[in-house]
């Protein structure tokens, strides 16, 4: 079984590093990388062309100018260029546990998706991980956390869950398994027999319609909220997301989920392709 992790990002370069830090450490890596780019400046393109450098698995960057947020077109994007059976989604301001992959390959099966589980860090546990604190697996220790400024809250318990008991912990959440573009993952194929994701979403629950559509079309989900951890890094909100679109974004699901639909309206068919993809560095072609 081929693997893809697909990662979504946008200006955050600072962020991107210590997402990467994570995925290079993985027990298990990915069979290649995809990096979703909605239009980031070129200091995010330096980013990913000096670890694809070091990387022991392919690095592919796909990126589209900026024109607002248009998440969705690029994670199609995506999805169409990646060759893998299985898609782990994620994104570049999420830090992933050495095990976070496994977790996600050990529990898939056909006909069904995976939902992950995140800890939101606060502002100052955020500003002070670095890329070795990531790679050492200090970032996610329970101690670490609350001497550099993590503060209790009920979310906390997923660092403190050893893992060995993971699994029954999983077994025994009750609660809806949803599809999060922070940390999801489903067969290419079944996301493609959907339609990938709707591009009519703006910000918000944008994932989610995604993972009910898949419900729709008779998939089941399952849990590793507890097997496969990353921690959601603290930052500022977009301030053009406004209440109208959101409340919009809620109605369009609400709509698939009574209407019981299971094909993206403006989906990855749709899709432009006028994005510029990247598979090696400038510099390793000309040498070549």
């Amino acid at each position: 079984m081929q693997t893809s992790v697909v990662i979504s990002t946008f200006d955050k370069p600072q962020y991107l590093r210590r997402t990467l830090a994570g995925l290079a450490a993985q027990s298990i890596l990915p069979d290649e990388l995809i990096i979703a780019d909605d239009g980031s400046g070129e200091e995010t393109r330096e980013v990913v062309r000096r670890f694809r450098a070091v990387a022991a698995f392919p690095v592919i960057h796909i990126w589209q100018e900026h024109q607002g947020w248009r998440k969705c077109r690029i994670m199609n994007a995506a999805l169409r260029e990646s060759c893998a059976d299985y898609m782990v989604f994620s994104d570049g301001d999420c830090i992933h546990r050495s095990d976070w992959l496994r977790g996600h390959l050990r529990f898939a099966r056909p006909g069904r998706f995976l939902a992950g589980g995140d800890l939101r860090m606060n502002k100052a546990v955020s500003d002070r991980i670095t890329p070795d604190d990531v790679t050492s697996g200090r970032a996610f220790s329970p101690r670490w956390q609350f001497r550099n400024g993590m503060v209790w809250r009920r979310s906390c318990v997923k660092v403190l869950v050893p893992r060995p008991l993971a699994p029954i912990t999983d077994i025994i959440n009750f609660t809806p398994a949803r599809f999060s573009g922070s940390n999801a993952s489903c067969w290419r194929a079944d996301a493609l027999r959907v339609g990938g994701f709707d591009e009519r979403f703006g910000w918000g629950k944008e994932d989610v319609e995604l993972g009910q559509r898949l419900r729709n079309s008779g998939l089941t989900s399952r849990h590793v909220r507890y097997n496969a951890i990353c921690l959601h890094l603290d930052h500022p909100r977009d301030t053009t997301i406004t209440r109208e679109a959101v409340e919009r974004n809620f109605a369009m699901l609400d709509e698939v989920r009574r209407e019981k639909k299971t094909r993206a309206v403006l989906g990855l068919e749709q899709t432009g392709r006028d994005q510029r993809i990247e598979r090696e560095n400038p510099a390793a072609v000309l040498v070549a």
